[in-house]
């Protein structure tokens, strides 16, 4: 059996959640009673079919929904207690977030892509800047601040949008389908790059993903169909490394 890691190792635990869109005979439940913890220190993955509703979970764990039912603590803060603009105030200070289609803006050089998060932040431009281009140099894209994205390959951009989620020292690490639109060989890159350098003592990550190329790289798997965390295990590959 695996031993888990005491309380105050928990950033996040999900109690009994519901969640459902629409109304009367169109209402479609997408998830039932979910129940889960992520730990600081590990990179979760939730993995299963299209439609078993990990994207709806990540989503709640942000913030950006609200459940029907159950509770969700974030870093022991009740998201579900907090207004709109609490959780906005709460996500800029604490969640960071990878998505699959990078979402950089095209009239930004990578440095400045990178440093959106210290300006919505109101830091001096000169300073986020600066601190954007230390942080891509973090993740092997020193000679490329000043690239514009449309001068990146498609696993350079990737990089650029996780610079972008790190500068800001989240606790939370949020990412939707981080590899699926890069090669294999480049997936495996971005990997290596979020365990070595997003990966800390005092930070969690939780990755939905298809991609089975890098399930070896979560330190737990939890595996969902219809709405419903069917397990939660430990890749052999991971249990072999630690």
């Amino acid at each position: 059996m695996m031993q888990q890691p005491d309380n105050s190792s928990i950033a996040v635990t999900l109690r009994g959640l519901n969640k459902g869109f629409g109304s009367g005979s169109t209402r479609i439940e997408v998830l039932h009673g979910v129940a889960l913890e992520a730990y600081f220190g590990e990179i979760l993955m939730l993995v299963g079919p299209s439609g078993c509703g990990k994207t709806t979970l990540l989503t709640l764990i942000a913030g950006l929904l609200e459940a029907d039912a159950g509770s969700i603590h974030v870093f022991g803060q009740d998201l579900e207690r907090m207004t709109q603009a609490q959780k906005t105030a709460f996500r800029r200070v604490n969640l960071g977030f990878v998505f699959q289609q990078f979402n950089l803006v095209p009239t930004l050089t990578a440095a400045e892509n990178a440093a959106v998060p210290l300006l919505i932040q109101e830091m001096p431009r000169r300073k986020a800047v600066a601190r954007a281009a230390e942080t891509l140099e973090r993740v092997g894209l020193a000679q490329r601040i000043n690239a514009y994205p449309r001068q990146l390959s498609g696993g350079e951009q990737q990089r650029v949008a996780i610079a972008r989620a790190l500068i800001a020292s989240p606790r939370l690490l949020i990412c939707d389908e981080p590899t699926a639109s890069l090669d294999g060989e480049t997936g495996e890159k971005v990997m290596q790059i979020m365990r070595n350098t997003g990966l800390t003592k005092d930070r969690c990550l939780i990755i939905v993903t298809h991609d089975n190329r890098i399930f070896h790289y979560a330190d737990r798997i939890a595996r969902m169909l219809d709405g419903r965390i069917l397990s939660v295990e430990r890749p052999p590959e991971t249990a072999q490394r630690n």
